[in-house]
């Protein structure tokens, strides 16, 4: 009974509850009857909501809707949803447009759902002009864009969300090329459609030709149209340049370097419309460092002045667009020398190697005609002599001579350096050096005469047989204004005759033996031996120096070629060479040493160099050890009578090999004393012609004698001894053999190496070619003394005339090198103390060796005006601790008072201090100053804008004032602002020159200004 109780009310809950679950939505939707409306209008939207379950419309249930009260209003604010599920309101717009958010908020029994409903509401008719913005002023051939924003009587943007509005662009330029982008095209007039925020942007490619573009915009509905200016300024990218010189005649054209005379240039750059291109920097660089950046005017100028200049000189000046660099133009230039007045003689070097010491010694002798500020003058004929031609105790063979000998008289014309110039050559000394009157430092002197107009010049110079250095000096520049400074500079070279290496009298003495055929070595040991002796003869110095001979051996020795200093024909000699024979090592010492020292030059280093691929095997030991077999004995034989070469000898040698177990050796009886003596009777084998025993003298004694090769090579006084190098070639010599030919060779001051190949053969003879060349240095210091200075010919105190001057890097700057390396590595000390101490500058050179030189550069500053002979009395170079000594020789510079040397000028302007110097309101007159400060040549025009919209310049009034270069004035002026719409205004003042960069000042005037209407320009 409970169970069924139970059961029924669980039923009765479920019939009770079941209507109430078929209430509950789960889909609300919302339509409006229009999908715009009009802001302002009369139109209103209905907005429908309906609510289901699934597809089961939802009866009953309520519904509200409301709306931002800022769009506009919604009734009835509530419903209740029909049999269909679906409630209903009516919305009306109110004036603001945009989209309307409308909330729908259905309740039904346990909550409610929200939706959301957007209904969109168009502006209203275009009424007004809401905003404009645009540049005043934009690039020529360039787009700018002009952006219009219009609102209806309600103030909404006239969007173009719904239907988009349209503006009319249109533009008129005096060059007719200016348009608004019309797809692909530039057109006028040409519609656009306003965006979704509102703006309708007109794209402005401003006119080619720079000036006003007047732009009309014709917007839709009862707004009136627009006029608007927007300046097209020509300052885009330079594409041409035009120069204009004056004075221009002349090829080049020329002012006098007069210390007032000068150039003016005037460049132009345009772009690549043809305009003027103005603010554009342009960089004016000359030869000479005068560098400037410069900036054009508003006509597209930049106007310069170069000079004037008291030296005279070529100079180019190039302009060259800083943002286009293949926009450059070059001009050059020239100041000329005014009427000469006066000349100067100097000789570079006045002291020098006579010829004897150098052949091509030569000297030039240069006479220098200067105007009143010491310009070069040219076209002036200088006439030159030699004269007092002098030599003490010397003996000359040869007078100095100008171009051909016997020739001392010459002339010259000056050339564009004002130098008319003769080569001097200087007399020749003998140079027998066993001749009594030779002189080791012998020397000569001349005087050489300038003569100009009534102007003549006497200059001293000399000649040495130059043993150690040369000297060079300059000066830069040569002209300088007083307190300015010159650079000096001193050159020592390494290059005098005791600097020269001793010449080398050389005896290859080569192996012709039957092995050097061997083919070990391609294509044969011979041809290899070729080889290397070639190139050992031409590494030396044939040409001027050295001389080579060549001995050949094999059973016998013999001098193939004699000494000589012509390459082709001692190579000739070793070409011809063919092998064939035993190794007869040791007359082949034998005939090379013995030749050397009967033709061998006594100064001459003397060297014998001997190549075998063997073992000695006829003649025996070089060193003459064992016993001596006498080449003058009676029985003399040979076991070779079918060989030419194979000389009778003392003993039967074998020719294939030697016993050192026995040594022995050919006694040589034409050996200058001590040879060793013929001491012992002794029985021997004799081969043909003998063909039997018999009894001869033989030499127990000869090994410490000249019989030994290397006692032999070292008699005599060291003038004759012969330093002995030995090479073993291509195969390994028997241990006894290398072991003799070290103590033979190192015995003499040569060496004995082994080479296995041509390579190596190679190497050693450079090597060995090397060690034969000398090398020699002289000690070296030099003082160069200021204690004494000439000036126009008088001696004045040096502390009068220049100071030194110190400068890293620059002065004193020291460096020492030679044909490869830097000996010295280039250095700056300061010798300020020394010039302090006692004016002079003292350098130890040290030791200066062939093809060194030695360099010194020091600043001074000139003090004094005139024609100043740089180096004073004193100033000498010294040689091995003052035995021989050097002057430096006369080195001038010319010394201008106020010597002007203007490069690159131009002009600069300022505005500055704008104001208003009266007060306000101004309704008929604005009263404005302002400082102007300009340091051109030219005329400077000012103009006056004014604004009152904060985007265009109105052209007001121009002046032309009147200011001196490098001052500032005042300037004045009443502005008429009678018909200038009343307002607050801005004022610019703009000022312009040739000659100079622009410049601008504004203000903005804090008083009322103006009484009139805004004027319009109307565009048909």
């Amino acid at each position: 009974m409970k169970y069924w109780i139970f059961g029924c009310l669980l039923l009765g809950v479920v019939m009770l509850t079941s209507p109430a679950g078929a209430q509950v939505p789960d889909q609300v939707g919302i339509t409006g009857s229009t999908a715009w409306l009009v802001a302002g209008g009369d139109g209103s939207a209905e907005i429908t909501a309906t609510v289901q379950n699934g597809s089961t419309p939802l009866a009953g249930l309520d519904v509200a809707f409301s709306v931002d009260a800022a769009y506009g209003s919604i009734t009835p604010a509530t419903g209740v949803t029909d049999a269909n599920g679906r409630a209903t309101a009516t919305f009306t717009p109110g004036t603001l447009s945009g989209d309307a958010p409308i909330t729908v908020r259905v309740t039904y029994p346990g909550g409610e759902i929200v939706r959301d409903y957007l209904q969109q509401i168009d502006h209203a008719a275009p009424y007004a002009l809401a905003g404009l913005s645009y540049a005043s002023e934009a690039t020529v051939g360039e787009e700018t864009d002009i952006v219009v924003r219009l609102a209806d009587r309600y103030g909404n943007p006239v969007d173009g969300r719904n239907a988009a509005e349209s503006v009319v662009f249109g533009v008129s330029s005096a060059g007719g090329t200016a348009g608004f982008v019309n797809g692909e095209a530039y057109e006028t007039p040409v519609a656009v459609a306003v965006d979704a925020a509102g703006d309708a942007t007109g794209t402005l490619r401003v006119c080619e030709r720079a000036g006003e573009n007047f732009i009309v915009i014709d917007s839709p509905g009862p707004i009136p149209d627009t006029y608007i200016s927007i300046l097209g300024v020509a300052n885009g990218t330079p594409a041409s340049i035009i120069s204009v010189v004056s004075p221009s005649t002349g090829s080049p054209p020329s002012v006098p370097a007069d210390g007032t005379s000068n150039f003016s240039f005037t460049y132009t750059l345009y772009d690549r419309y043809g305009n003027p291109t103005e603010g554009q920097q342009l960089r004016i660089t000359t030869m000479g460092g005068e560098d400037a950046v410069l900036t054009t005017s508003s006509s597209g100028q930049v106007a310069i002045t170069y000079g004037p200049k008291d030296t005279t000189g070529t100079v180019t000046i190039t302009a060259t667009a800083a943002a286009n660099a293949s926009v450059s133009v070059s001009q050059e230039v020239a100041f000329t020398s005014t009427d000469p007045v006066n000349m100067l003689l100097t000789a570079s070097p006045q002291t020098m190697p006579s010829r004897d010491a150098r052949p091509d010694s030569v000297a030039l002798v240069r006479a220098k005609v200067m105007d009143i500020k010491g310009n070069p003058v040219s076209g002036e004929v200088v006439e030159f002599a030699i004269a007092n031609i002098a030599c003490g105790t010397s003996v000359l063979v040869e007078d100095p001579y100008f171009t051909s000998p016997s020739k001392q008289t010459a002339s010259a014309q000056t050339d564009e350096d004002g130098y008319a110039t003769v080569r001097f050559y200087p007399g020749s000394f003998i140079t027998d050096r066993d001749n009594p009157a030779w002189n080791g430092t012998a020397t000569g002197t001349c005087t050489v005469r300038a003569e100009w107009g009534n102007i003549s010049r006497m200059l001293a110079v000399s000649w040495k047989n130059y043993p150690y250095l040369s000297v060079e000096t300059f000066v830069e520049p040569e002209t300088v204004a007083v307190n300015g400074t010159i650079d000096t500079t001193i050159r020592l070279r390494g290059d005098g005759w005791a600097l020269q290496p001793d010449p080398i009298d050389v005896v290859l003495v080569i192996d012709r033996s039957g092995s050097m055929d061997g083919t070990d070595l391609y294509p044969s040991r011979m041809a290899a031996a070729k080889n290397a002796a070639n190139e050992f003869i031409g590494r030396m110095n044939l040409d001027t120096r050295d001389r080579v001979a060549l001995v050949s051996f094999a059973f016998d020795a013999r001098l193939d070629q004699g000494l000589v200093d012509d390459a082709g024909v001692i190579q000739s000699a070793v070409n011809a060479l063919h092998a064939n024979g035993a190794t007869n090592m040791r007359q082949a010492y034998y005939e090379a040493i013995k030749y050397l020292k009967g033709n061998g030059r006594p100064e001459a280093v003397k060297a014998v160099i001997l190549m075998s691929d063997g073992n000695w095997n006829y003649h025996g030991s070089p060193l003459a050890a064992g016993t001596g077999y006498p080449d003058s004995d009676t029985y003399l034989s040979t076991r070779y009578p079918s060989y030419p070469d194979a000389i009778l000898s003392g003993y039967p040698w074998s020719g294939s090999s030697y016993s050192f177990s026995s040594e022995k050796y050919e006694w040589y009886s034409d050996l200058p004393d001590p040879k060793g003596t013929l001491n012992r009777w002794l029985k021997w084998y004799r081969y043909d012609p003998v063909n039997g025993d018999r009894w001869g003298k033989v030499c127990d004694d000869g090994q410490f004698t000249n019989q030994n090769m290397s006692v032999y090579a070292t008699s005599g006084d060291a003038a004759e001894n012969v330093r002995i190098y030995s090479i073993g070639f291509a195969s390994n010599l028997d241990d006894n053999v290398e072991r003799d030919l070290t103590v033979l060779s190192e015995a003499t001051g040569g060496k004995y190496v082994w080479a296995g190949n041509e390579d190596e053969l190679r190497q050693v003879y450079t090597d060995i070619a090397g060690e034969l060349k000398t090398e020699a240095g002289v000690n070296t210091q030099m003082s160069v003394c200021f204690e004494n200075v000439e000036v126009n010919g008088t001696p004045k105190n040096g502390a009068d005339v220049f100071d030194y001057v110190y400068a890293e890097g620059s002065s004193t700057r020291i460096y020492s090198f030679n044909n490869t390396v830097d000996i010295i590595p280039e250095y700056t000390r300061d010798d300020t103390s020394a010039w302090q101490n006692d004016h002079t500058l003292t350098f130890n050179v040290g030791t200066v060796r062939l093809n060194q030189t030695w360099e010194t550069t020091f600043r001074l500053k000139v003090l004094v005006d005139g024609n100043i002979n740089v180096f004073g009395s004193g100033s000498t170079i010294t040689f091995n601790d003052g035995t021989d000594t050097l002057d430096l020789p006369d080195l001038f510079v010319t010394a201008i008072p106020d010597l002007n040397n203007t490069g690159v000028g131009t002009g600069s302007l300022d505005i500055a201090n704008l104001r208003c110097t009266g007060s306000g309101p101004y309704l008929d007159f604005l009263p404005l100053a302002w400082d102007l400060t300009y340091t051109g040549v030219d005329e400077v025009t000012e103009e006056i804008y004014c604004q009152n919209d904060g985007v265009s310049w109105i052209y007001a009034a121009s002046k032309t004032p009147e200011v001196a270069g490098g001052t500032t004035v005042t300037e004045n002026y009443l502005l008429d602002v009678r018909n200038l719409p009343p307002g607050e205004y801005s004022i610019r003042v703009k000022a312009t020159a040739p000659d100079a960069p622009a410049d601008q000042e504004t203000l903005d005037v804090a008083d009322w200004v103006g009484r009139g209407e805004r004027p319009y320009i109307r565009i048909q």
